[in-house]
């Protein structure tokens, strides 16, 4: 049902391309089916060449790695075969003395000797599954071997036993002894002297396994000896359509040492073209031949080429059939959009699009909507606006006054409580109206000593009337140091920490001393109280921790050690030094900053918050 609601959708659209030949939604249709059509034909033919030549270079790599992956095997064989042939003519007990041996072989030593030297053989026959026959052949006529036909003592008459005698190495006999046989010989030597061949027949049918290479239809493979001789030829000669082996003889033919062990190469043989893949041995000399008929390859190129123009045509079909639906869709909300706007210019306010789209005409669509209903209300925006403006300013101007209305709050306390002589309450104020004015109205950042201290005493003109007569406080404090600078609210947050932790939970007396002096080009500041102490644990853990909900400033040790670190370098800083039960000193070192010429005239100035103080002599 969908494909026929499909095609009847592109029939009534090739209709209405012909009655509007210059609509979006034609334009829209043939510059995507013209661009689709370009695209498609450039990536199908780029395809079809790349792939053509993949195939061909892929078959040539897998024709290569599998010839060379099967003459590593059948090397990785010969090299194990070197290795028993090694330990054949190396055994004096078991090898080379029966073969030079003299005795009866029908007497009860011979019989002896004969088994123990054909167990030896046999135990090494089951060493590996490719051996078919070991066999050890004496010069006098001795034969031993496990595996394989029996052999009899003419074969030290036959031609190939007389070149293995004679070869002063290690040597490959192929159809020896027997017709399609291949024979590892090596000789036995007793005081340097040859007394026989140790031969190692092959498995024909485990070799065959290794060279039977299909890597495509119809290929061919044959392994040859450095003389011409086939060792390994394919079953089927008849698939290679009348190929003959004698037209293959020069391509057996051992290649010159300037030349790669792997190579490849086009050639005609019988009028049609192989690609050809030769490989030498280093290790046995054999030569691997390798023949694809180039027909096979073309083959597949043309299968691919026909799939590809097929699924090129229906990708097209698909294509022109998503574009239809596509162009469409998109002129269907341009359509309605248009309308709307039409509406819009007529007088009707009020009309809205309703796209939901979720491309850029579903934004325009919105966009649209959202400028019209920010004209409808723009005069209301306009009212809150104004509202919200004066009320900002109001909020403005009474968080202005706050400070000062404490401020003149607190001075009128401090004066009733003079005029009506209460001292204590008096203090109290006047000790914190002094704090809040240091605390809160003082914007700038660095202060003098001096007025650091009056910060601390107001501080501590406070907390007397809390602890009462538990603290005693005491001040050595050098008078040349006084108009040196320093941060602000270094020394309370340290005296709000001995207050808070030093006293602990006894009631012994607590007593505060601040040592503010200069040393080494320094000023050093010491709080000392005589408290209980602190552990390492105790001080490190004060050492990471910030100020709290019970400090007045929320700062602690922490907080005033990275402040002066992070204003002086870290050269500066803090230094906490307790022993339990006894007393507690925090060492603070910052370096001697004195007050510049401009600043002398406003030591004793306060900030714009303070121009106003407080009225603590009757106002």
């Amino acid at each position: 049902m969908s494909v026929r609601n499909a095609v009847d959708g592109s029939f009534r659209f090739a209709r209405s391309l012909l009655h509007y030949p210059g609509s979006i939604q034609a334009k829209i249709f043939v510059t995507f089916a013209v661009v689709v059509l370009l695209s498609i034909t450039a990536v199908s033919l780029t395809m079809y060449l790349r792939f053509s030549r993949t195939i061909e270079t892929n078959a040539v790599t897998y024709v290569s790695d599998s010839v060379t992956h099967a003459n590593e095997n059948f090397e990785m064989i010969f090299g194990d075969i070197v290795k028993i042939s090694t330990v054949l003519v190396t055994s004096n007990e078991s090898v080379i003395d029966p073969v030079v041996s003299r005795k009866d072989p029908v007497s009860y030593e011979g019989f002896r000797e004969r088994q123990n030297a054909e167990s030896f053989l046999a135990s090494l026959l089951a060493y590996k599954t490719y051996i078919s026959r070991i066999s050890v052949i004496g010069l006098n006529g001795n034969i031993f071997s496990a595996g394989g036909n029996m052999l009899f003592r003419s074969v030290v008459d036959q031609p190939w036993f007389a070149q293995a005698a004679a070869s002063k190495d290690k040597q490959i006999l192929i159809d020896a002894p027997e017709r399609g046989s291949i024979s590892f010989t090596r000789i036995i030597r007793r005081n340097n002297q040859p007394v026989g061949v140790a031969m190692i027949d092959f498995d024909k049918t485990f070799i065959g396994k290794i060279f039977d290479i299909k890597p495509v239809a119809e290929s061919l493979f044959y392994v040859a000896d450095p003389l011409g001789n086939i060792i390994f030829r394919p079953e089927r000669v008849d698939a290679a359509a009348g190929l003959q082996e004698s037209e293959l003889a020069s391509y057996f033919e051992a290649p010159h040492e300037a030349e790669p062990r792997l190579r490849h190469q086009v050639i005609a043989l019988n009028g049609d073209k192989y690609m050809a893949v030769q490989y030498v041995s280093e290790t046995t000399g054999w030569l691997t031949l390798g023949l694809i008929p180039y027909h096979t390859l073309l083959k597949e190129a043309a299968d691919t080429r026909r799939m590809i123009i097929q699924l090129a045509l229906v990708v097209f079909i698909l294509v022109l059939l998503v574009s239809i639906a596509l162009s469409n869709r998109m002129t269907h909300g341009l359509k309605h959009l248009s309308l709307t706007m039409r509406k819009v210019r007529e007088g009707n306010l009020r009309a809205r699009p309703r796209v939901r789209s979720r491309d850029e005409i579903g934004e325009l669509s919105e966009g649209f909507n959202r400028m019209m209903n920010n004209i409808d209300a723009l005069m209301h925006d306009i009212v809150v606006s104004e509202k919200g403006k004066r009320d900002a300013e109001l909020a403005a101007l009474q968080a202005q006054i706050k400070p000062h209305f404490i401020y003149n709050t607190l001075g009128t306390i401090h004066n009733l409580a003079r005029m009506q002589g209460v001292r204590n309450i008096e203090e109290l104020t006047g000790s914190f109206v002094d704090l809040l004015r240091m605390t809160l109205g003082h914007t700038r950042e660095v202060v003098t000593i001096r007025e650091e201290l009056r910060h601390l005493q107001a501080y501590i003109g406070v907390q007397r009337y809390k602890y009462l007569d538990r603290i005693e406080f005491a001040f050595e404090v050098e008078e040349d140091v006084l108009e040196f600078l320093t941060i602000k609210l270094v020394l309370q947050p340290i005296v709000e920490n001995a207050l808070i932790h030093g006293a602990g939970d006894t009631d012994k007396p607590l007593r505060v001393t601040v040592r503010i002096y200069g040393e080494f080009g320094r000023i050093k500041l010491e709080v000392t109280d005589n408290g209980i102490g602190m552990n390492a644990g105790q001080i490190e853990r004060a050492m990471e921790t910030g100020g709290g909900e019970r400090s007045f400033s929320g700062m602690g040790i922490r907080n005033v050690h990275e402040r002066i670190r992070m204003t002086y370098g870290d050269e500066y800083g803090l230094k906490l030094i307790s022993e339990p039960g006894m007393y507690t000193t925090v060492e603070l070192a910052i370096p001697i900053v004195r007050r510049q010429p401009a600043q002398i005239g406003d030591r004793n100035k306060p900030d714009a918050e303070m121009e106003a103080p407080p009225c603590s002599d009757g106002c």
